[in-house]
């Protein structure tokens, strides 16, 4: 399943913070340093053409990777604050496809079922990405403050000045992209996402009969319009999470399990 705790290995780093266990795979780092790759070559490229000071593009990979981290340890941390809050033990595992709030059950899903009503679980579900829109909030904020410039998506939201270093806004943008866009494609309607588990329990309080079975059915839909659409925009790799997303939904629906 693409949702499931990865098999431990001796390349795991393991600590423990706000008394959350936490757990990151090695595959983490690597899926982290491959979205980065693109993006820190032209982020150097575009500075030394502009003859603006740049620590190179492994330091701009760093930094990213960096950033990537933080923001995805925010997200789980949200949702295991708020499991801790309804009587759960929650630990936390970031890994190739992104992060885990698991209580101790085996599956991330089973424990979130076993404690809570559909009430509780919307506000489990929301708590990451809102957590993490926070954060990506709070650093558009300081670099509005800072005269930082600010984009996203291609959309410039404070212009700014970059000045004779990269490295403030390489940190502002590295920090808002994971934080605002990857929270916000958090939020669509696709199990199992966050967004689609809120989709399935709003569901579910509103006494919809088979919400689970129609949570599937939006996120069926959803998810393979946009699978295409990062397709024909050039992101294979989105496209084709998507992509299995609409096929694990698909498969569910079939009474079948998902294999990714």
């Amino acid at each position: 399943m693409m949702l499931q705790d990865p098999p431990r290995s001796p390349y795991d780093w393991q600590f423990h913070f706000l008394g959350f266990p936490v757990r990151v795979a090695w595959g983490f780092w690597v899926v982290a340093a491959l979205l980065g790759w693109d993006w820190s070559r032209a982020l150097n490229r575009g500075a030394a053409a502009a003859e603006i000071g740049t620590p190179g593009a492994p330091l701009l990979l760093a930094i990213w990777i960096l950033a990537v981290f933080v923001s995805i340890l925010v997200h789980e941390l949200g949702h295991a604050i708020v499991m801790r809050r309804y009587g759960m033990s929650p630990r936390i595992v970031l890994y190739h496809f992104g992060g885990l709030a698991i209580s101790d059950f085996g599956a991330w899903n089973a424990a979130r079922r076993t404690y809570t009503g559909p009430l509780q679980q919307i506000f489990i579900s929301a708590a990451g990405p809102g957590l993490q829109l926070l954060l990506g909030g709070a650093v558009i904020a300081g670099a509005i403050a800072l005269n930082v410039p600010v984009e996203l998506m291609g959309f410039v939201l404070h212009q700014g000045a970059i000045g004779s270093s990269i490295l403030p806004y390489a940190i502002v943008d590295a920090l808002i992209f994971p934080s605002i866009f990857w929270a916000l494609l958090n939020l669509l309607p696709v199990l199992p996402l966050d967004g689609g588990h809120i989709t399935e329990n709003v569901l579910a309080l509103f006494r919809i009969g088979n919400a689970s079975y129609l949570a599937q059915v939006v996120s069926l839909v959803v998810a393979a319009l946009t699978g295409l659409w990062f397709l024909r925009g050039g992101n294979m790799f989105a496209g084709l999470m998507f992509l299995m997303m609409a096929a694990s939904n698909w498969q569910q629906m079939q009474g079948g399990f998902p294999r990714y």
